[in-house]
Parts: C-alpha cells; sequence; structure tokens
C-alpha cells in the first residue's frame, strides 16, 4: 500500500509523523509527506519533499502514478500543488484529515467534495457531523522517551503554545495560563519555561526537560502538544472536557484519561496541591505508562490502516 500525504503547511508535523510512522512499523506499507511550505516562522517540522521546490514530473509521477492512496490535510483543491501543475485531483481512494477547528479554515469546499472526512479525535470532533472517521493524532513513543532528570525541590513548568496573540484554539490559553503562572514565579519559586515559535527539535528537547507541561486549559480539548509531554514522561495539564474525554475513551477504549485535569477556573487550586505534595514525578510516570497502553504505533497504524482498507 503505498500513501501520499499532501499539506499546503507542515501542519504542527503532524502529516510527517504520520507518513513515517505508518513505513516505520508496517512492513507492507510505503509513504511520503508532500508539504508545499518548509515551515511557519521558526517552526521548522520537517518534510519528505518541498513542494515548491520540486519539478512538476516528480509531483506528477507520485500523485498520478506512483500512490494508491491520496491522504490530503487539511486542503483540497486549493493545494498549492495542483495550482503547480494545472491539474484536478487524481481520482484515486482519497480522504482529507481535518486538523483545525472548523471555524478556523471553513471548510467549504472540503465539506462539499465528496471526498471521505477525517478528524483528530479531539475538540474537532464535535464540530463535524459530516465525518466519516475518527483518527489519532500521531505520536510514535518509540522516537520520544523520558530522560533522568535531576531531582528538584520546586518543578520546571513547561508551556508551548502556538502563539500568543490569538485567542482560544491557537494560543492554547496563553493569557489565562500566564496570569497565573506569573506571580507563583515569585510567591511559590517555580521556574518557566515558556516555548514559542521554535523548532521542533528544540522544542521537545526543552519538553522532556520539564517537570510538569502545560496543554491548555480553555477550550476542552487537548493537543499534540499534550500528547508529547505524556510521551516524554511529563505529567500535563489539560482542560479535557467530558466531550472530548468521551472521544478518548471511544478510541482507545480506556475510561481513564492521562491528563492532569484542569481548566482555567481550577488550574491554579490544583498546581498548588501538586506544589504542596511534590507527586509531579510520579504523574510523568503513569503518563507514560498510559501512553505505551493506548497511544503505540501499532494500535495508532490501525485505525489509520483500517481506514485506508475501507476507502
Amino acid at each position: 500500500m503505498r500513501i501520499l500525504h499532501l499539506s499546503d503547511t507542515p501542519l504542527s508535523g503532524a502529516p510527517l509523523r504520520l507518513s513515517n510512522m505508518l513505513k516505520k512499523h508496517n512492513k507492507d506499507v510505503m509513504s511520503a509527506h508532500v508539504t508545499w511550505t518548509d515551515k511557519v516562522g521558526y517552526r521548522d517540522f520537517g518534510y519528505d519533499l518541498l513542494g515548491c521546490r520540486e519539478s512538476k514530473e516528480s509531483l506528477d509521477y507520485l500523485i498520478y502514478e506512483w500512490a494508491d492512496i491520496i491522504h490530503y490535510h487539511n486542503r483540497w483543491k486549493r493545494q498549492e500543488i495542483f495550482k503547480f501543475l494545472g491539474k484536478w485531483p487524481p481520482k484515486k481512494p482519497s480522504v482529507i484529515q481535518i486538523h483545525s477547528p472548523r471555524f478556523s479554515e471553513g471548510f467549504l469546499e472540503e465539506i462539499n467534495s465528496g471526498v471521505p472526512l477525517a478528524v483528530i479525535a479531539q475538540y474537532h470532533v464535535r464540530q463535524w457531523p459530516e465525518l466519516s472517521y475518527i483518527v489519532p493524532n500521531v505520536v510514535d513513543i518509540t522516537e520520544l522517551a523520558p530522560i533522568k532528570k535531576p531531582a528538584s525541590i520546586v518543578p520546571k513548568i513547561s508551556f508551548a503554545p502556538s502563539n500568543t496573540t490569538c485567542g482560544g484554539w491557537d494560543n492554547k490559553g496563553y493569557h489565562e495560563v500566564m496570569q497565573i503562572l506569573k506571580p507563583m514565579k515569585h510567591t511559590a519559586g517555580i521556574t518557566l519555561d515558556l516555548i514559542n515559535q521554535r523548532p521542533f527539535s528544540e522544542a521537545i528537547e526543552r519538553k522532556a526537560y520539564a517537570d510538569l507541561g502545560i496543554d491548555e486549559i480553555v477550550t476542552g480539548s487537548y493537543h499534540l502538544s499534550g500528547l508529547e509531554y505524556l510521551a516524554l514522561g511529563v505529567g500535563c495539564f489539560s482542560g479535557i472536557d467530558a466531550q472530548t474525554e468521551k472521544v478518548l475513551k471511544d478510541l482507545t477504549g480506556c475510561a481513564e484519561q492521562p491528563f492532569i485535569r484542569a481548566d482555567k477556573n481550577s488550574f491554579k487550586r490544583i498546581l498548588n496541591r501538586i506544589l504542596m505534595d511534590g507527586s509531579w514525578h510520579g504523574l510523568g510516570e503513569s503518563a507514560r505508562e498510559w501512553m505505551e497502553k493506548y497511544w503505540s504505533p501499532q494500535l495508532l497504524s490501525e485505525h489509520y490502516l483500517n481506514m485506508y482498507r475501507r476507502l
């Protein structure tokens, strides 16, 4: 099975991670990712092929001859790749995977395309009654491992918002989180590592050295960032709500969710409790154990391979 992933942007590395995991852990799968642009600002996530630098001949071959299945990520006919080729998308088994909230992109063309929709098993599911498949966001735990950290009296807390300007989904509640954490640097002595607009490799290294991570506490969902903290053995705060918790349970079969559950109203209280009882080390261990049981490459692959077989 040869799967070609197409995206306009790296999308926080999600298409490349999926492609790499599928070909690494499944001997009968070949997979490649083509992104039109290589990075957003300083956020460099890597790629297999960079569309804007490839020849028309190589892209034409990959899309119209090599691929058995076309896996679009967010965009479809608006792909810069098809504008460059001057062709319509191929009539092959295809799926459009949605990575963004509905309101952020519009997605009218995707909804009306007749191509099956897949959506990540997070906040987005509630916005997409038209979806065909629910799939996990991919973090390969064989490539992200906990590291030995020196014992600390007060934890280092890591927070990695995609930006610090827009509200809601994109900035992961930056203003609400910082309003609580900034005073605590003085009153509780915590160390805060704010990761923003950094290359992926640097962000992962800094997350690994954290004692606690913050995903987000405003939308009721978790993000790819939160899954990274869990895989690295770092206890992670998320304001996961009942709807997202059900989606996660349906996906994994596990009723226990792996995050330190806190919203903007309870975050300070729960963090203070953890500071008092010193429980952050155990939280990290249990987070990694959950990922090993319910987010392994084999389990993640099956969700996607079953979808491809149905296509």
